[in-house]
């Protein structure tokens, strides 16, 4: 009976949105338009963090690991300080400062795995294609001067230069291979493979500092930090500025996305709101009738709950397609990679859509229980 009876209303159900399929189409495609802006942001705040933290890559370094000052250590053991950084997932481009001399006069030396720093500092230019393009077996004599520097020594790519320590006790020829600007003291220095920077100086298997991106905001660079000071000997300085930099725009973006996505629903259901309310007005005369013939209630505002449910749910799945497809778009155009599309969004985005249908069905249902049936049938009559 109770199957039925199920059948009987939803043969009703569909009669009726088919009768007036112009107007229900409108109310779904309203809905739809609110749950396609809430369904690509929902898409894209699961994948801002990562995408954000790409983009702001540009920023270079959020962390350095120093000697602790307590230590009176000038200098870190590489193979240690490396181990450190691995243990908590921290991966640091280690760097040894230090003094050379050429052609009787000093010049600071950098040391560092060149292709790895291009990487963590995407903003320096480079005057060739740079080291992140050097076949993996390059030259151990290759070095790339500090623009200021090349400037001031009259250096130009392709120069050979012989390298001495301050003392002239170890020797060393080199290859300028590129020149690079930083917009930092960095350009200040002749750039060289570490292992080569450290036989320079003396300092085999040692480095001034490591520095290192932690992606995840001000948090995550401050538990990194403290996972890495422990055992002593080391400092790690979170760069707080750039850290509260990349979490203030994260927590900004995310509440601009919330807000959007809330002013699009609320949108949706004013849209929504009219059409059901025209929707109600149309059928007037048939909710008189069964107010007439002693129709609860209850049945009266079920009915409209129910086709706005199916309008809601209509709405929803559509509204999911078209916001995945524009959550794609946004991946490719404003970050430059590929969105991954989260599994939770389609049953969220199909509920909100839902509900927003059931609070918009609150203007047909307080018109139908207005309804007076007598009056209704004698004007229609």
């Amino acid at each position: 009976m109770l199957d039925a009876r199920v059948r009987m209303e939803a043969r009703l159900l569909w009669a009726s949105l088919w009768k007036r399929r112009g107007r229900a189409g409108l109310a779904a495609l309203a809905v739809a338009i609110g749950a396609s802006v809430a369904a690509a942001l929902l898409h894209v705040s699961g994948d801002v963090g990562v995408k954000l933290s790409r983009e702001l890559r540009a920023f270079g370094p959020n962390l350095i690991v120093a000697p602790a000052a307590a230590s009176g250590e000038r200098t870190l053991d590489e193979r240690q300080v490396r181990a450190r950084c691995e243990a908590v997932g921290v991966s640091g481009v280690p760097v040894l400062y230090a003094n050379s001399i050429a052609g009787g006069h000093g010049v600071p030396i950098a040391g560092a795995d060149l292709r790895a720093l291009a990487t963590l500092h995407p903003s320096w230019k480079w005057s060739g294609a740079g080291p992140r393009t050097s076949p993996a077996a390059a030259p151990a004599n290759e070095a790339y001067a500090g623009a200021t520097l090349a400037r001031r020594m009259g250096w130009k790519p392709g120069d050979t230069l012989a390298l001495a320590s301050p003392d002239g006790s170890r020797r060393a020829t080199i290859r300028i291979v590129e020149t690079l600007e930083t917009g930092t003291s960095d350009e200040e220095a002749l750039w060289l493979p570490l292992e080569l920077a450290q036989s320079l100086a003396g300092e085999p298997g040692r480095v001034s500092l490591v520095q290192a991106r932690v992606a995840g905001g001000t948090v995550a660079v401050e538990r990194a930090a403290g996972q890495i000071e422990r055992g002593g000997g080391v400092e790690a300085l979170p760069l707080r500025a750039l850290s509260a930099t990349e979490q203030g725009l994260l927590d900004r973006m995310r509440r601009l996305m919330l807000l959007v996505t809330l002013a699009a629903l609320v949108a949706g259901a004013l849209s929504a709101y009219g059409t059901l309310t025209d929707l109600a007005l149309e059928r007037k005369h048939e909710i008189a009738l069964l107010k007439a013939v002693g129709a609860p209630r209850r049945r009266i505002v079920g009915r409209f709950l129910v086709e706005s449910a199916a309008i809601g749910l209509v709405g929803g799945m559509l509204g999911w397609l078209i916001g995945a497809a524009f959550a794609l778009f946004i991946g490719r155009e404003v970050f430059h990679a590929a969105l991954r599309l989260q599994p939770g969004v389609p049953p969220l985005v199909v509920a909100l859509a839902m509900l927003t249908a059931l609070v918009a069905a609150a203007g047909p249902i307080r018109l139908a229980l207005a309804i007076e049936p007598a009056r209704a049938l004698r004007e229609d009559g």
